[in-house]
């Protein structure tokens, strides 16, 4: 009957996640899907299954399994969105399911209106309705499994010793190795014995790092667990959970690393002191515990407020939370260790999206509804288990309440997700309702400017780019948004202009260089074309097939094709199927034959 009823309600909450994400299935794909998806080159071929594992710098980020179930369903339905929400939502469900799973084995009260709340939470709709974040949903899901196994493996692990030890009492010597092997876990089926639920759990965990590496914080999580059911934290708790911290901080400082080298997140946004981080610390925490606590206007993008670590008044949210962590602190002595656990546990998931680390997105903003995917989960399990705790000892009139009202929450936050999901419709709808919310998102005009220039609309186009340029004039994408319609409209000065500007911005973009190099060769500028394409080609980069094809040109067009043609083989050896390198190379050893 038990089992029945688990499954009825595990039926009910995927249904109604289907329901409250209906929207998203009919949603197509948005902002850097296309880099991630449907322009990715890693996602053709076999070989490129090994170059997505073996090659950190083959895509933006190295999530390699993300990677690997795009290129997956790339082969099942090719580049339709549908499969790739359906998808999304699913892993969604499935992380509700074992967040319930997992509460229950904590044997918290309201476990299924816990991970209802996360299920069904407007806060999660960015992390589900964005096909790129397909590393927040997956990865959640391969964190739970590996805390399921984990607690699995303590569980097994305490129980071997409480039998062993009890025979060690019965028992003389001689015969209890025979009672030990005739104990009931060492007739435990292969699963369910404790080296092979270790192994589970570390696996899950590592492939949840290849993921999203955010999950290396899920060692931290599982000592305040232990702590909390136990009241304390000894060597044999911690020591198995050495390799996980290895492997967590191993790969946590690589992706640091690419943010900061390949991604670029570095310059004037993040050049900011300690002091100016913790003050960002309490800021972000304090947001995002506010959008999980009444999730009121949403948006893609939020804006971004300045940092000033000189006052009192920015000092407040983190002060706030130093002050609640003293008073939970205080109530650790009279034996209630959940509120301290709750905040360190809410604290732990989010601290890698608090500001003390540079992440790209926070050159728009300092928070992003995706960044705290796995502490709306988090809070969830906190809010409605610690209420129901408070609850239960209470008369069953006041439970049967407590639960009517939150099923009536439920359906609250039900269809607020409903309502989120058709901003996620496509790219304009997007921009457009993020601007409507956001009006001096710098970002989201040059974003919505690039669409409208690709739909022709160049009049709108240029209107957009010049309000962003105005909010922001250090903003490298807009200035090389303007050049490109400069470019088109052959006015080669001012898109140079526009081109000096970012380089002096960024004079490391050597796509930036190789465009500037291009308009030169164009205005007839064909020396100083020349030197650019020099330059770009002085450090190694993705783009040096461009820049060889590019040089290649100039070198021709200044009546040098036996130069010209070496360029034209090094394009086409660095890339053989890039159709424009190719038919250049053609051209030229066709006139130098004709000679």
């Amino acid at each position: 009957m038990e089992k029945k009823a688990g499954a009825a309600l595990g039926a009910a909450l995927l249904l109604a996640v289907a329901a409250s994400y209906l929207p998203v299935f009919s949603a197509g794909f948005i902002w850097n899907d296309p880099a991630y998806v449907t322009e990715n080159r890693t996602l053709d071929g076999p070989g490129s299954l090994l170059r997505i594992w073996t090659d950190t710098r083959a895509n933006e980020q190295y999530y390699p399994l993300v990677f690997t179930t795009f290129w997956i369903e790339k082969r099942i339905w090719g580049l339709h969105p549908l499969g790739y929400h359906v998808v999304n939502v699913l892993l969604h469900g499935l992380g509700a399911l074992l967040l319930w799973r997992l509460l229950r084995r904590l044997a918290l009260p309201g476990a299924w209106l816990a991970a209802a709340a996360f299920a069904l939470h407007p806060v999660c709709v960015e992390s589900v309705a964005w096909v790129t974040e397909r590393k927040n949903t997956l990865s959640l899901v391969l964190c739970l499994l590996a805390a399921q196994a984990f607690l699995a493996w303590r569980d097994a692990r305490e129980a071997r010793q409480r039998v062993a030890e009890a025979a060690a009492r019965s028992t003389p010597p001689r015969k209890r190795k025979a009672r030990e092997k005739e104990a009931p876990l060492g007739r435990a089926p292969f699963h369910e014995r404790p080296a092979f639920l270790y192994g589970a759990a570390l696996v899950a965990f590592t492939l949840a790092l290849f993921a999203k590496t955010t999950a290396s914080v899920l060692p931290a999580v599982l000592l305040v667990v232990v702590w909390w059911r136990h009241g304390r934290v000894r060597w044999r708790d911690a020591g198995p959970l050495l390799p996980f911290f290895v492997v967590g901080v191993g790969l946590s400082l690589h992706t640091a690393w690419l943010e900061r080298t390949m991604v670029r997140a570095t310059g004037d946004e993040w050049a900011h002191g300690l002091l100016e981080r913790v003050v960002l610390a309490g800021q972000t925490t304090t947001f995002y515990a506010a959008k999980i606590l009444w999730p009121s206007d949403l948006m893609f993008i939020y804006p971004r407020w300045s940092l000033d670590a000189g006052s009192l008044r920015p000092w407040l949210p983190a002060l706030g939370w130093a002050a609640a962590l003293g008073g939970a602190v205080l109530l650790v002595r009279s034996g209630r260790r959940g509120p301290l656990a709750g905040l360190l546990l809410f604290g732990g998931v989010l601290f890698p999206a608090m500001g003390f680390f540079n992440v790209y997105a926070m050159r728009y903003s300092w928070v992003a509804d995706h960044f705290a995917y796995q502490a709306v989960a988090v809070a969830a399990a906190v809010l409605v288990c610690g209420a129901a705790s408070l609850i239960a000892p209470a008369p069953p009139l006041y439970s049967r309440l407590a639960t009517g009202l939150g099923l009536a929450g439920l359906f609250v936050l039900a269809t607020l997700t409903f309502r989120q999901g058709p901003a996620y419709k496509d790219e304009e709808t997007l921009w457009r309702h993020t601007l409507e919310r956001n009006a001096d998102c710098f970002i989201c005009l040059t974003n919505y400017g690039n669409l409208l220039l690709e739909a022709g609309k160049t009049g709108e186009a240029v209107s957009l780019l010049t309000r962003s340029l105005a909010i922001k004039p250090d903003a490298v994408p807009t200035r090389l948004n303007l050049a490109r319609v400069a470019e088109e409209q052959r006015s080669f000065g001012e898109a140079a202009s526009h081109l000096l500007a970012a380089l002096a911005i960024d004079p490391s973009d050597d796509e930036i260089r190789i465009h500037l190099a291009t308009v030169y060769t164009k205005a007839g500028r064909l020396d100083d074309g020349i030197r650019e394409f020099q330059k770009a080609l002085e450090t190694p980069s993705p783009s040096d097939f461009l820049a060889h094809n590019g040089l290649g040109a100039a070198l021709m067009g200044a009546g040098r094709p036996v130069e010209a043609i070496e360029h034209f083989r090094e394009c086409v050896r660095l890339r053989p199927d890039y159709e424009h390198g190719r038919a250049n190379l053609a051209r030229a050893l066709a006139m130098t034959q004709s000679r």
